[in-house]
């Protein structure tokens, strides 16, 4: 699977890439006449599949604001949502895998449970 560049041109922005994790990715954004630095925006990393194959791709601009994909004016900011969106993904991720039977560290009362065996 092809894995989100480093750096591109998207409407004639230039993105760099910061950081990133397996669900959220922080990109530095310049402006049209400079590449210094003047946004940061932080996007939840989507995996397509299409005539190109099987690619990370970040949100289209209509569907960014739509999905908890943000920009910010400051690395700070930018960081601590990175921070509660991966968080908030993560623990989904969990729920979505349903709950666990057995929990780790609790041992059977075997004594207990045989009391209550048919014979």
């Amino acid at each position: 699977m092809k894995t989100l560049k480093t750096h591109f041109r998207m409407n004639g922005l230039p993105y760099t890439l910061l950081k990133r994790n397996e669900a959220v990715a922080v990109y530095a954004l310049g402006g049209t006449y400079t590449d210094e630095v003047l946004h940061y925006e932080v996007d939840i990393i989507y995996t397509r599949k299409d005539k190109y194959g099987e690619r990370q791709a970040i949100a289209k601009n209509d569907d960014f604001g739509r999905d908890r994909s943000r920009c910010f004016n400051s690395k700070y900011q930018a960081d601590k949502y990175f921070e509660e969106l991966t968080a908030e993904l993560s623990m989904q991720r969990i729920l979505s895998q349903g709950v666990v039977k057995s929990i780790a560290g609790v041992q059977k009362n075997v004594e207990v449970m045989q009391e209550y065996q048919l014979v």
